[in-house]
């Protein structure tokens, strides 16, 4: 009898997802699970103030603290791959944009302390930090975003590039001194938004070590058709063509919006449909992501590079930022 364990199955995480909210957690998990999700970047913030965006990160707190539901707030690597170990859903603060900090570096701080983990510059607007990925004049990084990127740096809080204009990514790059990240864009060269990301800014997060999430939202894959499964793959693969498979990731978005939320994110109608959306063609929602991995290995890629796309990329920037 082999006294060999069998080795254990690649952590599956997605780095953007909206729809893990507290008030919706029992409803959101199942499809997790049966999709065999590990870990998300759950989205506690975005463009709402302190005290809003404080509101939602108690409510996840005390989630944890009455430990009723499986699910564990990770505030390091080491805590997702136990959270996997214990049958749990680990859960890591993010915020969708800096506004939650309002003008106060110190903000940063108290929110660190809660468990934000990763954070992005801004959302699709102008914020006090620079423009976001739909302002036409991309002014790039303010006065105060530089000190943004530094304190978080300091804090080791990850700097996420998603929603960025093109000109703020990439001084975001130039000021940083560890590996950055897009939690959620595909590649412009295949697909020409504003929230897809140029060939110059994923050159520019691979050089400094870091990971771009490929994301299933239907209107960053196609324009004209149904979005499907394998336009996610054909953005993995160009992107892993561009810099290597190492810098690739996913971050799905899958989101759940109305017309109110439309227009309280300032969406751009030229370049995503007010709702509803039909989500790509299996990868619709999180009850999919299983079926990534095939797909991945289909289109060639090799073991260790799927299991590094499906999660494992994340987390060696994640293991290299936060310290464990």
């Amino acid at each position: 009898m082999s006294n060999k364990q069998a080795a254990p199955s690649p952590i599956l995480l997605d780095a953007a997802a909206p729809l893990m909210e507290p008030r919706f957690l029992a409803k959101r998990l199942p499809d997790v699970v049966a999709g065999g999700v590990d870990a998300l970047l759950a989205t506690v913030g975005a463009i709402e103030d302190f005290r809003a965006t404080m509101e939602i990160l108690g409510a996840w707190l005390e989630i944890e603290r009455l430990r009723k539901q499986p699910i564990r707030i990770a505030r390091s690597v080491a805590e997702i791959r136990a959270a996997k170990t214990t049958g749990e859903t680990a859960i890591v603060v993010h915020f969708q944009g800096s506004d939650p900090i309002e003008d106060e570096l110190d903000f940063l701080n108290a929110f660190q302390a809660c468990g934000l983990r990763v954070m992005q510059l801004t959302y699709n607007t102008r914020n006090r930090v620079g423009d976001g990925c739909f302002e036409p004049s991309d002014i790039g990084l303010s006065k105060f975003g530089r000190k943004v990127v530094q304190r978080m740096e300091d804090l080791r809080i990850v700097v996420d590039l998603s929603h960025a204009g093109n000109r703020t990514a990439l001084e975001a790059t130039e000021v940083a001194s560890r590996p950055l990240v897009v939690t959620h864009a595909n590649a412009r060269a295949l697909l020409d938004t504003p929230r897809n990301a140029t060939d110059e800014v994923i050159r520019a997060v691979a050089a400094s070590g870091g990971v771009v999430g490929v994301c299933a939202a239907p209107f960053f894959l196609a324009q004209d058709k149904p979005a499907t499964l394998d336009m996610l793959v054909d953005h993995a693969a160009y992107i892993a063509e561009l810099v290597g498979a190492q810098h690739v990731g996913l971050g799905f978005d899958f989101a759940d919006e109305d017309e109110e939320d439309f227009v309280y994110f300032g969406y751009d109608e030229r370049y995503i449909p007010r709702p509803p959306w039909n989500w790509p063609t299996g990868i619709a929602g999180h009850a999919d992501a299983g079926n990534v991995a095939h797909a991945l290995r289909k289109r060639g890629f090799s073991e260790s590079e799927t299991v590094g796309i499906l999660g494992e990329n994340f987390l060696r920037v994640f293991s290299e930022i936060w310290g464990g």
